[in-house]
């Protein structure tokens, strides 16, 4: 039996005069619209500037980006080269990234800010004369936030389940080097000499500041409260003024890599 050919191996192409297949076509000219906006706002590009790496018009950009422009393959990949981006990230959501990892271009707390461990943190701004230092980050990192980029600034995960009704375990977390006395209500990354958290055995926690008294008649002071689903986590009562540090605060969660 002869095979049989498709009643499209010649002639004209359906694709525009079907409807499903016209609305996802303009779905997904709108999806790329706003991923391309988005990644090219982390890399602190103008429309001009990316137009200009990519080697493409800057209106053809602009189209691109307003969703009405039906870009070939060819462009996006040229695109995304001037992104420094794999392709695909034009296809993929940026707002499940927490962040990207910048290399070339660069422009230390203008387009990025380090990412750092929270005890590395906690050791870098430990002292107020070292708020401004860059210290040695793991990676500059440019956060998915609306919060501007400036020093003393910093991204780290915060593992544990001490925390998990405000920060689920292992998610990553945007936090500002603390400049003035806490608040009271802060959820704060704090160094204590004396103390060891209980879940990772260093001395630097996360917690909620506040200043109460912990037994009824006695002096309020200062204490790091958890905010858990599980109850075996108690408050911490901190010692002496000299034995911990406030060492930044927290800005926004921003999900898990």
């Amino acid at each position: 039996m002869p095979k049989r050919r498709s009643r499209h191996a010649h002639g004209p192409s359906e694709i525009w005069s079907r409807d499903e297949t016209l609305t996802a076509i303009a779905d997904a000219r709108t999806q790329i619209a706003a991923r391309l906006r988005a990644l090219r706002t982390e890399a602190g590009l103008t429309q001009e500037e990316l137009a200009e790496r990519a080697g493409i018009h800057s209106k053809h950009l602009q189209r691109i980006e307003r969703g009405v422009e039906n870009a070939t393959v060819g462009t996006l990949a040229a695109i995304a080269l001037g992104l420094q981006q794999p392709l695909d990230r034009l296809f993929t959501d940026p707002a499940d990234v927490p962040f990207q990892r910048v290399g070339k271009g660069l422009r230390p707390y203008k387009n990025a800010i380090p990412l750092y461990s929270l005890e590395a943190a906690a050791g870098l701004f430990s002292a107020a004369q070292e708020i401004e230092a860059e210290g040695h980050p793991e990676a500059w990192v440019a956060p998915r936030t609306q919060t501007k980029l400036a020093k003393g600034l910093f991204v780290a995960s915060v593992v544990g389940e001490s925390m998990n009704r405000r920060i689920p375990n292992g998610v990553f977390c945007l936090f500002r080097a603390l400049v003035e006395k806490p608040r009271d209500g802060q959820v704060l990354l704090v160094q204590h000499h004396d103390l060891r958290d209980a879940e990772h055995g260093g001395r630097y926690t996360v917690k909620v500041f506040r200043r109460r008294a912990l037994k009824h008649g006695a002096k309020k002071q200062a204490v790091l409260e958890p905010d858990s689903t599980d109850p075996k986590f108690e408050p911490i009562a901190l010692p002496n003024d000299q034995a911990w540090r406030a060492i930044a605060e927290l800005v926004e969660v921003l999900g898990s890599a």
